[in-house]
């Protein structure tokens, strides 16, 4: 773990699918400067599929992104927008259908996941281990 970068880090985007691939290197760049190059591709995974859900249901692509360096050894990563509309993880995702396999594929990856009302919108956040 490198000392010099801070435990936290957030910033506001946009939701828009142009926008998704350089969040994702956003979010492998500040997991490699914590030393958990580990969990860099299934944090991108999370938060690119929070992110297709908020760019798809959340009516506005406004939101935020926190990463945190957990002090048990692990990292959570939290996307916060305006709905509060919670997502949904389908039992049996359809492997033909053109949606529903992204929560699902956050349950299988995450240590945790959740969702916790806001009062402007909620926040889906994942920890890593």
């Amino acid at each position: 773990m490198t000392s010099e970068s801070p435990p936290t880090t957030a910033m506001r985007l946009s939701a828009e699918p142009a926008r998704i691939a350089a969040v994702r290197q956003v979010v492998r760049d500040q997991l490699s400067a914590w030393g958990r190059e580990d969990l860099a591709d299934a944090a991108a995974l999370c938060v690119t599929e929070i992110l297709a859900n908020v760019h798809r249901h959340a009516g506005s692509p406004d939101c935020e992104l926190t990463l945190d360096r957990l002090p048990e050894d692990g990292v959570r990563a939290a996307v916060s927008d305006r709905s509060r509309v919670l997502p949904v993880v389908m039992p049996r995702p359809d492997c033909s259908a053109e949606c529903g396999r992204g929560m699902h594929l956050i349950a299988m990856t995450a240590h945790r996941w959740g969702t916790t009302l806001t009062p402007t919108g909620k926040q889906v956040w994942v920890v890593l281990r």
